[in-house]
């Protein structure tokens, strides 16, 4: 790329414009899986489509890069429209995109166009996800959103409260369903005082905050239930039909204590309780 930027145009040409050879082949018999040969179909039309004729130039900063207009309006709604409907950029073979970082296109383009599906890095992800929003290339988020949801269950409780609000804001901005997923059950373990007072999490959707909340609360319940702390709360009563009437503490029989047998040890659940302080680890979060 480097050999790219210079004071003449530079053209970078996605695939060879070379013909594709046209395979003959025996009639399939009639048992044949249908949906295994349309998928082949696509797998190959795939593969080939690196070597078709391209008819469209787009110039970004003195740069050509030169595309398939076919390609782009079957990615994106966008350029489907450009082409289709009556825009200046209808009839044109080469158009030029004002205001765009040419290496950053390059990404979106190498990521998104059949017979590339180059894979994202943590450096190209966040230049092509606002691309992939502009352009509505539904293909190109659902493949960054799997990304973003991967990598942050890999690092897991290591996310900074900061980054992990910034996360969630990118997800719900672009609508990456996984990411915010993943995203929320790793907040719902984050100190409550320094994930709030954070300026940015009231920018945070009132529907995540929720989710976050009640994933925490699940969660709460579930380690009290599995370290066998729940033995000891006291029965529920009906506020309306008990009003005036003193509620009593909960019968000693409830609250089965330890007992000592001739041996002189003792037998009960409280002896086989688990240590909560370490089930609760996960909810001590500091960063």
């Amino acid at each position: 790329m480097a050999q790219m930027f210079g004071t003449t145009p530079t053209s970078f040409t996605f695939g060879s414009a070379v013909g594709v050879p046209t395979v003959f082949g025996e009639a399939p018999a009639a048992s044949v899986d249908r949906h295994a040969d349309c998928t082949d179909e696509i797998d190959s039309k795939k593969r080939l489509s690196l070597f078709s004729q391209h008819d469209l130039i787009i110039k970004i900063d003195n740069i050509k890069l030169h595309v398939n207009k076919e390609q782009l309006m079957v990615q994106s709604p966008v350029f489907e429209k450009m082409f289709t409907s009556d825009f200046k950029e209808k009839d044109k073979q080469e158009i030029e995109l004002e205001g765009k970082d040419v290496n950053s296109f390059v990404d979106f383009l190498r990521c998104t166009l059949p017979g590339i599906d180059e894979k994202f890095t943590d450096k190209t992800v966040q230049s092509v996800i606002p691309l992939a929003d502009e352009y509505q290339t539904s293909s190109t988020l659902r493949k960054a959103d799997q990304f973003l949801a991967e990598k942050s269950k890999a690092i897991g409780y290591k996310i900074t409260s900061e980054q992990l609000i910034t996360n969630i804001l990118q997800a719900e901005l672009y609508q990456l369903p996984s990411f915010l997923e993943e995203s929320i059950t790793i907040a719902c373990r984050k100190s409550f005082e320094k994930f709030v007072k954070n300026p940015k999490f009231n920018d945070i959707t009132s529907e995540t905050r929720l989710k976050i909340a009640l994933k925490r609360w699940s969660d709460m319940d579930a380690v009290f239930k599995s370290t066998n702390h729940l033995n000891h709360i006291s029965e529920s009563v009906d506020f309306y039909k008990l009003h005036g009437q003193p509620v009593l503490p909960s019968s000693p029989i409830d609250e089965p204590g330890p007992t000592v047998g001739r041996s002189g040890f003792s037998f009960g659940t409280s002896s086989h309780k688990q240590d909560l302080s370490m089930s609760l680890k996960p909810f001590m979060q500091t960063n």
